[in-house]
C-alpha cells in the first residue's frame, strides 16, 4: 500500500474551504457590499494602545512532514505526539494530542473490531535506532512475530496531522490471517525521540473478510473505526490543551502555530446551503434555506507587520478593512465564537453591527498575529436578527487552533 493510497482514506477537513490565501486585500474585496450606516445597538469601546513589543515563546518550527527520518529530530521538551481525539465538549479543553496513555478506543462493525491507542513510554525497544526500524520492532512485539517478517511484509503509509495540513506522519502497516479464517491488520508509528508509539488495529472474525488481502483490510479500516480516527496530533508540551483563546493568550501563538475554519457540521445542516464562490480563494458562504440570511466566511494571511501587534489591535485593523469608514471601528466590541469544535464561545473576536440596503448585518473577526492568520464571518439578514444567526453558526462551525 502506497502513501497515496493511505492518504485517500485520511480524515481531511474540507481543504477547499479552509485554504489560506495571502494578502489583506482578500478581505477588503469581499466585504459583502457597502456598510454606510452603523447601528449603535452596542456600546463603543475605548481604543487600546498597542504594546511596544509582543514577547512570544521561542518554539522551533516542526518538520514539514513527519517522516521516519524527521521524527528523530523532534525535541521532547518541545513536542508531544499521539492520536488526536476530538472532544465531545470543551469542558477540559481541545487537546491536540489526547493526553492519556491508558486509553484505548474500540469500534465494532462489519464483523470486525477496530481499535487505536498510544503509549507515552516504551519498553523492550532500543530507542537509539531510527523510527522506521523501531516501528517494525514494535509491530513485531505486539503481533508476536519475527521482526524480519514485519520488515519484509510491511508497507509504508501516511496519516494526516490534525490542523497542520499538508503535514503527514509516516506509519508502517502489516496485515495477515489467522488459522481459523480470521484476518487482521496493524498500523503503528514509533517516535523514538519522544518515547511514544501510536497503534491502529483491525481484527475480523471468520466470514466475509476471510482470505482478504492487505489492501482490502486497509480499505475496510475507516468503515470500522471512522474516518476521523486517523488524525495524528503533534502538540506543544507547554500548550497541548487549547482551553480558550482571548486576545492576551494569542501572544503565546508563534509562527509555526496553525489555525483554520472547520465547518463540517454546517455543511451537513439542511437549513443552510453552501456556496464556494471562487474555489480556493479563501472565502465561501452559506445561505439560510428560507432566503433571509447569508453568512460569508473568510480567512487570509495578514501582512508581515501585523506580527508586531497584539491580537486585539491586529483584529481591529482587520475589521477596519470591512468598513467603508474605518472610524466606525470605535463602535466595535469584544464578541465570541467557537474554538476548536462547534458549540462553545471560547474564542474572543472583535464584533460590529450595522444596517444597509440589504438588511441588518454583524461582522466578527479575529487576527492571530503570531502565525499571521485572519478569520472573519459576516452575517446579513433581510428580516431576522443577524446576531441570532451568528449564534446558530457558532453551533455548527469553529476556528480550530493548533499551537
Amino acid at each position: 500500500m502506497s502513501g497515496s493510497d493511505a492518504s485517500a482514506h485520511a480524515s481531511w477537513k474540507r481543504i477547499a474551504s479552509v485554504l489560506i490565501v495571502g494578502g489583506a486585500a482578500v478581505l477588503s474585496g469581499c466585504s459583502g457590499g457597502p456598510r454606510p450606516e452603523i447601528v449603535q445597538t452596542i456600546e463603543p469601546t475605548t481604543p487600546v494602545t498597542a504594546a511596544a513589543e509582543i514577547e512570544r515563546p521561542d518554539v522551533p518550527p516542526p518538520p514539514e512532514q513527519l517522516t521516519f527520518a524527521a521524527g528523530a529530530e523532534l525535541d521532547p521538551s518541545v513536542w508531544m505526539a499521539g492520536w488526536h481525539a476530538e472532544p465531545i465538549d470543551m469542558t477540559h479543553g481541545y487537546p491536540v494530542v489526547y493526553p492519556r496513555d491508558d486509553w484505548e478506543e474500540i469500534h465494532f462493525g462489519e464483523g470486525c473490531e477496530g481499535s487505536r491507542y498510544h503509549r507515552f513510554s516504551l519498553e523492550g525497544l532500543d530507542l537509539t535506532l531510527d523510527d522506521r526500524t523501531l516501528t517494525d520492532q514494535f509491530l513485531a512485539q505486539i503481533l508476536e512475530m519475527p521482526i524480519a517478517d514485519v520488515a519484509e511484509g510491511g508497507s509504508d503509509i501516511t496519516y494526516p496531522v490534525v490542523g497542520r495540513w499538508p503535514m503527514e506522519a509516516e506509519f508502517r502497516v502489516r496485515a495477515g490471517g489467522w488459522t481459523d479464517g480470521g484476518t487482521w491488520l496493524a498500523a503503528a508509528r514509533v517516535f523514538g525521540a519522544l518515547d511514544t508509539a501510536l497503534v491502529m488495529q483491525l481484527n475480523c472474525e471468520p466470514g466475509p473478510m476471510t482470505g482478504a488481502t492487505g489492501q482490502q483490510m486497509f480499505d475496510l479500516l475507516p468503515t470500522v473505526v471512522g474516518e476521523d480516527a486517523f488524525e495524528v496530533g503533534l502538540g506543544r508540551v507547554d500548550w497541548n490543551l487549547v482551553e480558550s483563546l482571548d486576545f492576551e493568550a494569542g501572544a503565546d501563538l508563534v509562527e509555526s502555530s496553525e489555525a483554520q475554519w472547520v465547518d463540517g457540521p454546517l455543511m451537513e445542516d439542511a437549513s443552510w446551503t453552501f456556496d464556494d464562490g471562487e474555489p480556493d480563494d479563501g472565502s465561501w458562504s452559506f445561505a439560510s434555506v428560507d432566503g433571509d440570511c447569508t453568512a460569508d466566511y473568510e480567512q487570509s494571511l495578514l501582512e508581515e507587520q501585523d506580527g508586531d501587534l497584539g491580537d486585539r489591535d491586529a483584529s481591529d485593523e482587520l475589521l477596519a478593512l470591512w468598513l467603508d469608514d474605518p472610524e466606525d471601528i470605535a463602535f466595535a466590541v469584544d464578541g465570541h465564537f467557537a474554538l476548536g469544535v462547534p458549540g462553545n464561545d471560547l474564542l474572543t473576536m472583535r464584533l460590529i453591527e450595522g444596517e444597509d440596503s440589504a438588511g441588518r448585518w454583524v461582522t466578527a473577526v479575529r487576527a492571530l498575529a503570531g502565525p499571521l492568520f485572519g478569520f472573519a464571518v459576516s452575517v446579513t439578514c433581510a428580516e431576522g436578527d443577524p446576531l441570532d444567526a451568528l449564534e446558530l453558526l457558532m453551533a455548527k462551525s469553529a476556528v480550530q487552533v493548533v499551537p
